[in-house]
């Protein structure tokens, strides 16, 4: 350890009330979209920032829009459901375009995963928070964590993107 290195810390949860909102979005998803038990879940955030110039005073205001992302293997399927942070309401499906995407990128810092659209699609693509909240969280759903869906995901991913690199697309660096 160096003298400024930090270990990083454990997350403290409770693991019944994670194991309680596991199963509430398991249900939330299986209501939502059709075949929903075929899928494999993990939940996921998305966030924007809005900059506002003003006369006196700046503003910069982030939002989160949590997700329950589901993928199917078999399928080569990714539908996202939009939830809210109390896990009571969710919107309809939406169904990733899996032949518009051309990359997959991961960045293990920041448990960031993201799916890249092709040129001209009028969309960047879908960058996805899929880290771990402990019970103390100010921005995620408390007591979500997720180590062996995130590591399935990711193995997910990574044959997904040797499937892109297979049709000749060009992928970033792989990091886990």
């Amino acid at each position: 350890m160096g003298l400024f290195s930090k270990k990083p810390k454990e997350v403290v949860y409770d693991a019944a009330d994670c194991q309680n909102k596991k199963n509430r979005m398991r249900q939330m998803f299986d209501e939502a979209v059709e075949e929903g038990s075929s899928y494999e879940i993990l939940h996921a955030t998305q966030r924007t920032t809005k900059f506002e110039k003003g006369f006196f005073i700046d503003t910069n205001t982030t939002t989160f829009y949590h997700y329950i992302l589901g993928y199917n293997k078999d399928y080569d399927k990714v539908v996202m459901v939009q939830i809210d942070r109390n896990l009571t309401q969710y919107s309809e499906p939406y169904e990733v375009d899996m032949d518009s995407v051309v990359g997959v990128t991961y960045n293990p810092k920041y448990f960031q995963a993201c799916l890249k659209y092709r040129k001209g699609y009028g969309d960047y693509g879908e960058l996805l928070d899929i880290g771990d909240t402990g019970s103390k969280t100010m921005y995620g759903i408390p007591n979500t964590v997720q180590k062996e869906e995130r590591e399935a995901f990711l193995d997910y991913l990574e044959g997904l993107r040797s499937r892109l690199q297979e049709q000749g697309h060009k992928q970033e660096k792989w990091t886990r």
